[in-house]
Protein backbone atom coordinates (compact mmCIF):
# COMPACT_ATOMS: atom_id res chain seq x y z
CA UNK A 1 0.00 0.00 0.00
CA UNK A 2 1.05 3.23 -0.81
CA UNK A 3 1.43 5.56 2.16
CA UNK A 4 1.86 9.56 2.19
CA UNK A 5 4.01 9.37 4.51
CA UNK A 6 7.46 7.70 5.62
CA UNK A 7 6.39 4.24 8.67
CA UNK A 8 8.74 6.74 10.50
CA UNK A 9 6.18 9.46 10.54
CA UNK A 10 3.46 7.06 12.17
CA UNK A 11 5.88 5.43 14.64
CA UNK A 12 6.75 9.05 16.16
CA UNK A 13 3.23 9.59 16.16
CA UNK A 14 2.65 6.19 17.61
CA UNK A 15 5.24 6.48 20.27
CA UNK A 16 4.23 10.32 20.90
CA UNK A 17 0.94 9.67 22.22
CA UNK A 18 1.86 7.13 24.64
CA UNK A 19 3.98 9.47 26.30
CA UNK A 20 1.14 12.10 25.58
CA UNK A 21 -1.35 9.99 27.28
CA UNK A 22 1.31 9.28 30.53
CA UNK A 23 2.12 12.82 31.06
CA UNK A 24 -1.31 14.13 30.55
CA UNK A 25 -2.64 16.34 33.44
CA UNK A 26 -6.40 16.12 32.04
CA UNK A 27 -8.71 13.76 30.80
CA UNK A 28 -9.23 15.65 26.91
CA UNK A 29 -5.44 14.87 26.86
CA UNK A 30 -5.94 11.16 27.43
CA UNK A 31 -8.74 10.64 24.88
CA UNK A 32 -6.82 12.70 22.32
CA UNK A 33 -3.60 10.49 22.66
CA UNK A 34 -5.60 7.38 22.26
CA UNK A 35 -7.25 8.65 19.02
CA UNK A 36 -3.50 9.72 18.13
CA UNK A 37 -2.61 6.11 19.03
CA UNK A 38 -5.24 5.08 16.93
CA UNK A 39 -5.17 7.26 13.56
CA UNK A 40 -1.24 6.47 13.54
CA UNK A 41 -1.22 2.38 13.83
CA UNK A 42 -4.06 2.23 11.45
CA UNK A 43 -1.85 3.28 8.45
CA UNK A 44 1.02 1.01 10.07
CA UNK A 45 -1.43 -1.92 9.45
CA UNK A 46 -2.30 -1.41 6.15
CA UNK A 47 1.16 -0.84 4.37
CA UNK A 48 3.10 -4.24 4.53
CA UNK A 49 0.78 -6.04 2.79
CA UNK A 50 -2.93 -5.62 0.53
CA UNK A 51 -4.48 -9.03 1.50
CA UNK A 52 -7.89 -9.27 2.14
CA UNK A 53 -6.41 -10.67 5.39
CA UNK A 54 -4.81 -7.66 6.59
CA UNK A 55 -7.80 -5.20 5.37
CA UNK A 56 -10.32 -7.27 7.31
CA UNK A 57 -8.14 -7.02 10.07
CA UNK A 58 -7.70 -3.08 9.79
CA UNK A 59 -11.28 -2.61 9.79
CA UNK A 60 -11.99 -4.65 12.74
CA UNK A 61 -9.64 -2.99 14.37
CA UNK A 62 -10.80 0.33 13.60
CA UNK A 63 -14.52 -0.03 14.52
CA UNK A 64 -14.01 -1.59 17.81
CA UNK A 65 -11.15 0.81 18.87
CA UNK A 66 -13.77 3.79 17.54
CA UNK A 67 -16.72 2.38 19.99
CA UNK A 68 -14.66 2.01 22.90
CA UNK A 69 -13.45 5.77 21.98
CA UNK A 70 -16.73 6.96 22.04
CA UNK A 71 -17.32 5.41 25.55
CA UNK A 72 -14.06 6.70 27.24
CA UNK A 73 -15.43 9.87 25.59
CA UNK A 74 -18.97 10.01 27.13
CA UNK A 75 -17.95 9.19 30.72
CA UNK A 76 -15.59 11.70 30.31
CA UNK A 77 -18.01 14.16 29.39
CA UNK A 78 -20.27 13.14 31.66
CA UNK A 79 -17.98 13.49 34.51
CA UNK A 80 -17.71 17.26 33.27
CA UNK A 81 -21.50 17.81 33.22
CA UNK A 82 -22.19 16.20 36.27
CA UNK A 83 -19.22 15.72 38.71
CA UNK A 84 -20.78 13.80 41.90
CA UNK A 85 -18.89 11.18 43.18
CA UNK A 86 -22.06 8.49 43.17
CA UNK A 87 -21.99 9.71 39.45
CA UNK A 88 -18.72 8.80 38.82
CA UNK A 89 -18.82 5.51 40.36
CA UNK A 90 -20.90 4.11 37.50
CA UNK A 91 -19.38 6.25 35.04
CA UNK A 92 -15.67 4.48 36.07
CA UNK A 93 -17.19 1.28 35.24
CA UNK A 94 -18.41 2.62 31.84
CA UNK A 95 -14.84 3.45 31.80
CA UNK A 96 -13.16 -0.16 32.60
CA UNK A 97 -15.77 -1.82 30.01
CA UNK A 98 -14.10 0.91 27.57
CA UNK A 99 -10.90 0.24 28.31
CA UNK A 100 -11.35 -3.44 28.63
CA UNK A 101 -12.31 -3.80 25.32
CA UNK A 102 -9.28 -1.72 23.96
CA UNK A 103 -6.94 -4.46 25.99
CA UNK A 104 -9.08 -7.22 24.52
CA UNK A 105 -9.85 -8.51 27.78
CA UNK A 106 -12.30 -11.36 28.47
CA UNK A 107 -15.29 -11.47 27.67
CA UNK A 108 -14.70 -8.31 25.29
CA UNK A 109 -11.89 -10.17 23.83
CA UNK A 110 -13.01 -11.84 20.26
CA UNK A 111 -11.61 -9.41 18.58
CA UNK A 112 -8.15 -9.76 19.41
CA UNK A 113 -7.05 -12.73 18.33
CA UNK A 114 -8.57 -12.34 14.69
CA UNK A 115 -6.74 -9.14 13.96
CA UNK A 116 -3.63 -10.67 14.89
CA UNK A 117 -4.26 -13.52 12.45
CA UNK A 118 -4.15 -10.87 10.04
CA UNK A 119 -1.05 -8.79 10.43
CA UNK A 120 2.34 -8.73 9.90
CA UNK A 121 4.92 -10.01 12.82
CA UNK A 122 6.10 -6.55 13.12
CA UNK A 123 2.70 -5.48 13.85
CA UNK A 124 0.84 -8.11 16.08
CA UNK A 125 4.24 -7.43 18.09
CA UNK A 126 2.85 -3.67 18.67
CA UNK A 127 -0.42 -4.64 19.39
CA UNK A 128 0.24 -6.98 21.73
CA UNK A 129 3.16 -5.06 23.81
CA UNK A 130 3.21 -0.99 22.70
CA UNK A 131 -0.75 -0.42 22.40
CA UNK A 132 -1.46 -2.15 25.65
CA UNK A 133 0.16 1.03 27.82
CA UNK A 134 -1.78 4.11 27.16
CA UNK A 135 -5.09 1.77 28.36
CA UNK A 136 -3.61 0.14 31.05
CA UNK A 137 -2.33 3.64 32.18
CA UNK A 138 -5.69 4.92 32.11
CA UNK A 139 -7.43 1.96 33.92
CA UNK A 140 -4.05 2.19 37.05
CA UNK A 141 -6.06 5.70 37.92
CA UNK A 142 -9.69 4.97 37.69
CA UNK A 143 -11.07 1.67 37.98
CA UNK A 144 -13.94 -0.39 39.43
CA UNK A 145 -12.27 -3.12 41.71
CA UNK A 146 -14.70 -5.96 41.78
CA UNK A 147 -15.32 -5.37 37.81
CA UNK A 148 -11.43 -5.36 36.97
CA UNK A 149 -11.11 -8.10 39.24
CA UNK A 150 -13.42 -9.83 37.16
CA UNK A 151 -12.34 -9.49 34.15
CA UNK A 152 -8.79 -10.04 34.92
CA UNK A 153 -9.31 -13.77 36.18
CA UNK A 154 -11.71 -13.95 33.44
CA UNK A 155 -8.86 -13.17 30.56
CA UNK A 156 -6.26 -15.40 32.71
CA UNK A 157 -8.56 -18.39 32.42
CA UNK A 158 -10.02 -18.17 28.89
CA UNK A 159 -6.65 -16.97 27.70
CA UNK A 160 -5.03 -19.97 28.74
CA UNK A 161 -7.91 -22.50 27.51
CA UNK A 162 -8.64 -21.43 24.39
CA UNK A 163 -5.26 -21.60 23.19
CA UNK A 164 -5.27 -25.44 23.49
CA UNK A 165 -6.68 -25.75 20.34
CA UNK A 166 -5.19 -23.20 18.20
CA UNK A 167 -2.75 -24.18 15.42
CA UNK A 168 -1.80 -20.64 14.46
CA UNK A 169 1.30 -19.47 15.91
CA UNK A 170 -0.41 -15.21 15.76
CA UNK A 171 -3.31 -16.81 17.61
CA UNK A 172 -1.54 -18.44 20.67
CA UNK A 173 0.59 -15.40 21.33
CA UNK A 174 -2.83 -13.57 21.11
CA UNK A 175 -4.47 -15.78 23.65
CA UNK A 176 -1.35 -15.79 25.85
CA UNK A 177 -1.28 -12.05 25.72
CA UNK A 178 -4.72 -12.20 27.56
CA UNK A 179 -3.59 -14.13 29.50
CA UNK A 180 -0.41 -12.04 31.10
CA UNK A 181 -3.38 -9.08 31.09
CA UNK A 182 -4.89 -10.96 32.82
CA UNK A 183 -1.54 -11.14 35.62
CA UNK A 184 -1.09 -7.66 35.31
CA UNK A 185 -4.44 -6.20 36.00
CA UNK A 186 -4.42 -8.35 38.98
CA UNK A 187 -1.34 -6.53 40.12
CA UNK A 188 -2.08 -3.77 39.16
CA UNK A 189 -5.39 -3.25 41.11
CA UNK A 190 -3.72 -5.04 44.35
CA UNK A 191 -1.96 -1.53 44.74
CA UNK A 192 1.55 -2.45 43.23
CA UNK A 193 3.60 -1.09 40.78
CA UNK A 194 5.28 -4.34 39.78
CA UNK A 195 3.02 -4.57 37.11
CA UNK A 196 5.26 -1.94 35.08
CA UNK A 197 8.20 -4.19 35.51
CA UNK A 198 5.67 -7.24 34.38
CA UNK A 199 5.06 -5.14 31.21
CA UNK A 200 8.27 -4.27 30.61
CA UNK A 201 9.61 -7.85 30.94
CA UNK A 202 6.40 -9.45 28.85
CA UNK A 203 7.13 -7.13 26.17
CA UNK A 204 10.81 -8.32 25.90
CA UNK A 205 9.85 -11.87 25.49
CA UNK A 206 7.09 -10.98 23.37
CA UNK A 207 9.77 -9.79 21.08
CA UNK A 208 11.88 -12.35 21.16
CA UNK A 209 9.18 -14.57 20.10
CA UNK A 210 7.68 -12.32 17.61
CA UNK A 211 11.60 -11.82 16.12
CA UNK A 212 11.96 -15.45 15.70
CA UNK A 213 8.55 -16.59 13.46
CA UNK A 214 9.50 -13.50 11.25
CA UNK A 215 13.16 -14.48 10.62
CA UNK A 216 12.33 -17.82 10.42
CA UNK A 217 8.84 -17.22 8.16
CA UNK A 218 6.81 -18.89 10.45
CA UNK A 219 2.73 -18.35 10.73
CA UNK A 220 1.40 -22.07 11.33
CA UNK A 221 3.14 -24.47 14.38
CA UNK A 222 2.95 -27.10 12.02
CA UNK A 223 5.84 -25.44 9.42
CA UNK A 224 7.98 -26.55 12.49
CA UNK A 225 8.00 -30.26 11.10
CA UNK A 226 10.06 -29.03 8.37
CA UNK A 227 12.69 -27.17 10.18
CA UNK A 228 15.32 -29.81 10.20
CA UNK A 229 17.61 -27.88 12.57
CA UNK A 230 16.62 -28.94 15.92
CA UNK A 231 19.50 -26.27 17.23
CA UNK A 232 17.03 -23.64 15.30
CA UNK A 233 13.99 -25.40 17.43
CA UNK A 234 15.40 -25.44 20.38
CA UNK A 235 16.46 -21.90 20.16
CA UNK A 236 12.45 -20.97 19.07
CA UNK A 237 10.90 -22.42 21.94
CA UNK A 238 13.08 -21.56 24.69
CA UNK A 239 11.09 -18.26 23.64
CA UNK A 240 7.97 -20.12 23.97
CA UNK A 241 8.49 -21.19 26.85
CA UNK A 242 9.91 -18.06 28.16
CA UNK A 243 6.54 -16.46 26.95
CA UNK A 244 4.27 -19.31 28.90
CA UNK A 245 6.54 -18.03 31.97
CA UNK A 246 8.37 -21.81 32.37
CA UNK A 247 11.16 -21.31 35.60
CA UNK A 248 13.89 -20.28 35.49
CA UNK A 249 13.42 -18.22 32.06
CA UNK A 250 13.29 -14.56 31.83
CA UNK A 251 9.41 -14.79 31.31
CA UNK A 252 9.03 -16.55 34.95
CA UNK A 253 10.77 -13.70 36.52
CA UNK A 254 7.69 -11.20 36.53
CA UNK A 255 5.66 -13.91 37.77
CA UNK A 256 8.01 -14.72 40.84
CA UNK A 257 7.54 -10.85 41.54
CA UNK A 258 3.21 -11.17 40.80
CA UNK A 259 3.51 -14.16 43.77
CA UNK A 260 4.60 -11.96 46.52
CA UNK A 261 2.03 -9.49 45.75
CA UNK A 262 -0.94 -12.03 45.21
CA UNK A 263 0.17 -14.42 47.73
CA UNK A 264 -1.90 -12.66 50.75
CA UNK A 265 -5.26 -13.30 48.34
CA UNK A 266 -5.35 -17.30 48.46
CA UNK A 267 -8.37 -17.84 45.72
CA UNK A 268 -6.68 -15.40 43.58
CA UNK A 269 -3.33 -16.63 43.61
CA UNK A 270 -4.71 -20.38 42.67
CA UNK A 271 -6.76 -19.19 39.91
CA UNK A 272 -3.84 -17.26 37.91
CA UNK A 273 -1.49 -20.08 38.84
CA UNK A 274 -3.93 -22.30 37.47
CA UNK A 275 -3.72 -20.34 34.56
CA UNK A 276 0.08 -20.07 33.60
CA UNK A 277 0.31 -24.31 33.84
CA UNK A 278 -2.76 -24.46 31.52
CA UNK A 279 -0.14 -21.89 29.14
CA UNK A 280 2.78 -24.00 29.76
CA UNK A 281 0.79 -27.10 28.95
CA UNK A 282 0.21 -25.94 25.35
CA UNK A 283 3.14 -24.31 24.84
CA UNK A 284 4.99 -27.90 26.60
CA UNK A 285 2.80 -30.29 23.97
CA UNK A 286 3.45 -28.02 20.72
CA UNK A 287 7.22 -28.20 21.69
CA UNK A 288 7.13 -32.20 22.62
CA UNK A 289 5.08 -32.93 19.63
CA UNK A 290 7.58 -30.77 17.01
CA UNK A 291 10.51 -32.96 17.95
CA UNK A 292 8.80 -36.48 18.43
CA UNK A 293 6.76 -36.60 15.26
CA UNK A 294 8.01 -37.41 11.65
CA UNK A 295 9.47 -35.05 9.73
CA UNK A 296 9.69 -34.72 5.89
CA UNK A 297 12.79 -34.07 4.46
CA UNK A 298 13.42 -31.08 2.67
CA UNK A 299 16.36 -29.54 0.54
CA UNK A 300 17.98 -26.53 2.15
CA UNK A 301 19.52 -23.99 -0.12
CA UNK A 302 20.09 -21.17 2.19
CA UNK A 303 22.61 -22.40 4.54
CA UNK A 304 23.98 -18.85 4.82
CA UNK A 305 20.72 -17.26 5.50
CA UNK A 306 20.13 -20.14 7.81
CA UNK A 307 23.53 -19.43 9.97
CA UNK A 308 22.54 -15.74 10.13
CA UNK A 309 19.42 -16.78 11.60
CA UNK A 310 20.90 -19.36 14.37
CA UNK A 311 23.10 -16.63 15.38
CA UNK A 312 20.24 -14.20 16.00
CA UNK A 313 17.71 -16.75 17.90
CA UNK A 314 20.83 -17.67 19.75
CA UNK A 315 20.84 -14.05 21.14
CA UNK A 316 17.18 -14.39 22.01
CA UNK A 317 17.68 -17.90 23.42
CA UNK A 318 20.30 -16.30 26.06
CA UNK A 319 18.07 -13.36 27.20
CA UNK A 320 15.62 -15.76 27.91
CA UNK A 321 18.01 -18.24 30.00
CA UNK A 322 19.00 -14.79 31.36
CA UNK A 323 15.90 -14.78 33.84
CA UNK A 324 17.63 -17.82 35.94
CA UNK A 325 19.75 -14.25 37.26
CA UNK A 326 17.25 -12.38 39.06
CA UNK A 327 15.77 -15.58 40.20
CA UNK A 328 19.16 -16.70 42.04
CA UNK A 329 19.67 -12.83 43.31
CA UNK A 330 15.84 -12.66 45.05
CA UNK A 331 17.04 -16.76 46.50
CA UNK A 332 19.89 -15.82 47.71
Amino acid sequence: MNLYFSPLFYMFFLISSTIMVISSSSMFTLWLGLEINLMSFIPMMTMISESKKNAEASIKYFLIQSISSSLVLFSFLWFFLFSSSSIWSSLSLILNIALGVKLGLAPFHMWFPEVMEGLSWMNSLILMTWQKISPMFIISMVYNFKFMMFLALTSAMLGAISGLNQVSMRKILAYSSISHMGWMISIMILNSSIWVIYLILYMLVSFMSCMSFWFLNLNFFSQMFFQKNNSMKILVFLNLLSTGGMPPLMGFTPKMFAFEIISSNFPILIILMSSSLITLYFYTRLCISSFTLSQQNMKSNYKNKQKKLFYINSISGVISISGILPICLLVM
